[in-house]
């Protein structure tokens, strides 16, 4: 296996995401305080990436045509996130979970690299084991995650990804947690390693959660309703039959305002909006050489979430 540093949308955005969801795993449940409220408000998850409390979770978002610059084409793209936990085991100082998500992407690539409308998937499964004694402020984890991303067109065995992390812990207050590790992913025939690292704190009635790539800002605004402001990449790339394309990446950033609400104990919906910025798009062959690569103008989107909480 080649290990290297380069760090592609998907590397970067597994790291991140996993950080944040052990985290968050590692999180306490927020505790009664007076009048039986909640003394801290629960996770953000910014765009279902499957961290803060478990349960089913769906989301659709749709961005607004992304030109190429320096050309006359433009890119339209949207997305539907699925999540549903699988199976949940505790122990008296273990936790064994698993969960499976799938995101479908439909974009249109108006003729760049001889594509037009892509249908992509991406379907993967994650296995998690939590190490949390309950007179420690120590904790630690270890988690394995395959998956697969395509057109699904022809599966073979370069459209597999697998990934890893190991994690330790530390409450440092009842309101602030670190974590600090190492994450680990092999894709497309190389594998890569970064630090994984993570910080989140709590403070009555607001959240900050910081687990690069991710960046959370969240007011509780009442018991029902919440408002954030949140920054985390956007787009993935996939394994696709084309004449000359086989890999296809589409990268960028979002920043956006969401308004949530809490509708009965278990369902929460929410709306956000804002900018994609940043955004990048490559295409390889077969052999991995880069056919295309353009930057993409910014623009707005939209999404809607609604989820099932335990």
């Amino acid at each position: 296996m080649h290990l290297t540093t380069h760090h592609s949308l998907r590397f970067v955005l597994s790291a991140g995401l996993f950080c944040s969801a052990c985290v968050s795993a590692f999180a306490d449940s927020p505790s009664a305080g007076s009048g039986g409220k909640p003394k801290s408000m629960g996770l953000i998850d910014p765009a279902a990436f499957g961290f803060g409390r478990p349960g089913f979770v769906s989301d659709i978002s749709v961005i607004d045509d992304l030109d190429v610059e320096k050309r006359d084409e433009s890119i339209s793209f949207s997305e539907l996130r699925l999540i549903a936990p699988l199976a949940v085991k505790k122990g008296e100082n273990f936790l064994f979970a698993s969960s499976l998500g799938y995101h479908h992407t439909s974009v249109d690539l108006d003729g760049i690299g001889g594509l037009h409308h892509q249908s992509l998937h991406t379907l993967e499964a994650q296995c998690t084991l939590l190490w949390r004694p309950s007179h420690s402020r120590w904790s630690a984890m270890a988690f394995a995650t395959p998956g697969v991303s395509s057109d699904f067109s022809q599966i073979s065995t370069d459209d597999f990804e697998s990934s890893g992390l190991g994690l330790i812990n530390y409450r440092v207050t009842d309101e602030l947690r670190v974590a600090a590790g190492v994450f680990g992913r092999y894709a497309d025939g190389e594998g890569m390693l970064v630090p994984a690292l993570g910080l989140i704190w709590q403070p009555e009635p607001f959240i900050v959660q910081v687990t690069p790539p991710f960046a959370v800002v969240g007011w509780r605004v009442t018991d029902r309703w919440t408002l954030a402001w949140s920054f985390y990449p956007s787009g993935g790339a996939w394994d696709i039959d084309g004449e000359d394309v086989n890999r296809l990446e589409i990268s960028g950033w979002q920043s956006a305002f969401t308004c949530s609400y809490q509708l009965t104990e278990h369902w929460v919906t929410s709306v956000r909006a804002g900018w994609n910025v940043g955004g990048e798009l490559e295409m390889q062959n077969d052999v991995g050489t880069v056919v295309e690569k353009h930057d993409l103008h910014n623009a707005p989107f939209v999404a809607w979430n609604l989820r099932y909480l335990f």
